[in-house]
């Protein structure tokens, strides 16, 4: 259930300070109020660059997975070779969680990945 937001506040900004949370804002995707809002609440704000990259290799290792549970359920069977590019694959994709997880914990403020 959302909350019907019925009141303002009125903020006042040097003009460099304005364009300042202006561009934060945008950076991060962000309406200035949610931005504000989090801000005040000391939320951590995550700005992901290239969010593509990881997504694309996240989708690649998954498609390798799938293969090689296709083939271990067709054919009962999996190679060691099949067995091997599984656990890389899984190995690449703790890899990638742990370099969020850790810019994520060792960050106080904003972030750019």
């Amino acid at each position: 259930m959302t909350k019907i937001k019925t009141e303002r506040m009125e903020l006042r900004l040097t003009p460099e300070e304005k364009d300042n949370l202006i561009k934060r804002a945008a950076e991060a995707r962000m309406s200035m109020s949610k931005y504000l809002l989090a801000l005040s609440e000391q939320k951590k704000i995550i700005v992901v660059e290239d969010l593509s990259e990881f997504i694309r290799q996240l989708i690649k290792i998954g498609t390798n997975v799938n293969q090689v549970a296709l083939v271990a359920n067709t054919y009962r069977s999996v190679s060691e070779k099949q067995i091997k590019t599984l656990n890389e694959n899984l190995i690449q994709v703790q890899q990638l969680i742990r370099k969020l997880i850790y810019i994520i914990r060792n960050t106080n403020d904003e972030i750019k990945v």
